[in-house]
């Protein structure tokens, strides 16, 4: 009775969330063919408080590491579109970035120290290859906070990546679908910011930072779930 009752309420609470990111995502595609009549900032800075307020919705346990990191993309949402400050916000989001690595590390204790050790080698060099392309657009002012901004998604993706092959199970395919896109919109955020700041670049970075948040949103609720359940 308490898992179908769990099914049901995670069905629903999953629903509302989809329609809540898909209209997010639809306002900035939206920007995209219409920027005259439609400010991108808005469909940017809804996405976490509707992930939040579903958070809360779905259950009364709470993690509060993954509350933590919420609370900080946010801050960062707000230094980047509303004060319009790169460097605190790109601030914001290693601290967050970080607490999500936190999270993956501490919730990933079945992950060998020599698998770790063998990938991290592979992992330095592909998170060294962007700064190749376009390390030299990068002012001096934020070079630091983009260094370590890098940092802290490679991270995040490659802990994501080694919980899924450590154990691949439909719970950590969520996390690694999470960490994947995180990677890739941190690409695309790179080449929108260095590189060329073409408004399409904008808009598919922040269609994936709203799928990476809604998998590790997933991940987050089942994983503690689970946990909670077998406590009991």
């Amino acid at each position: 009775m308490e898992i179908s009752y769990f099914a049901v309420l995670m069905k629903k609470v999953t629903a509302l969330l989809k329609v809540l990111l898909i209209g997010i995502v639809c306002m900035d595609i939206l920007w995209l063919f219409f920027p005259e009549m439609f400010d991108r900032k808005y469909a940017i800075v809804l996405a976490i408080p509707s992930i939040t307020i579903c958070y809360f919705l779905y259950t009364e346990l709470k993690n509060l590491l993954y509350l933590a990191a919420l609370a900080c993309f946010m801050i960062a949402d707000y230094f980047f579109f509303v004060e319009g400050s790169l460097a605190n916000g790109l601030t914001s989001s290693v601290i967050a970035m970080g607490i999500y690595g936190a999270i993956v590390l501490n919730q990933s204790h079945y992950i060998s120290t020599r698998r770790i050790l063998i990938f991290t080698i592979p992992f330095l060099i592909v998170y060294m290859l962007p700064f190749v392309f376009f390390v030299d657009q990068i002012s001096d002012i934020i070079f630091k906070e983009v260094i370590f901004y890098s940092f802290t998604i490679g991270y995040f993706s490659f802990m994501s990546t080694l919980a899924y092959f450590s154990r691949k199970n439909k719970i950590t395919f969520k996390l690694f679908l999470s960490g994947v896109a995180t990677a890739l919109m941190g690409i695309m955020f790179g080449i929108y910011l260095f590189v060329e700041s073409k408004p399409l670049y904008a808009v598919i970075a922040n269609m994936l930072f709203v799928y990476s948040h809604y998998k590790m949103w997933q991940y987050i609720i089942i994983k503690d779930s689970l946990e909670a359940r077998q406590e009991v």
